[in-house]
Parts: C-alpha cells; structure tokens; sequence
C-alpha cells in the first residue's frame, strides 16, 4: 500500500516526515504555500506515518497508474 498526500485535507505539520524511516517525505512549494508530498518511489508502505496525521483524510492510497 503505497501513500500519497492528499494537500486539500493537509495541514502541512510534517508529523509523516518526522516518523517516515524511509524519508519518503520530502517539502514541497506549492505556488507560496509549503507542503508536503511522499515519493511514490521511496515509500515502502509501511504506514507508520498514518498514526501520527494529525489531519483526517490527508494521508491516502495512491491509485493505480
């Protein structure tokens, strides 16, 4: 199960980053506001990050390509 970040439901904490073991989590700039996204490519799966959002709904499945 891969994540992605869902940026309307983020509130850009950085909680996933801070507990993410495989630093799948990296800063974005959108326009002028500072969020974050989770490389598909790093990202293992291994939800540890979902128990530590601290906004319902942000932290979601990536669909398939």
């Amino acid at each position: 199960m891969k994540l992605q970040i869902d940026i309307s439901a983020c509130i850009a904490c950085g909680l996933c980053r801070e507990v993410c073991p495989e630093n799948a989590v990296h800063p974005k700039l959108n326009n002028t506001h500072h969020w974050f996204e989770i490389v598909a490519a790093e990202c293992t799966g291994c939800g540890d990050c979902l128990g530590y959002c601290a906004a319902p709904g942000a932290l979601v499945e990536q669909k398939a390509a």
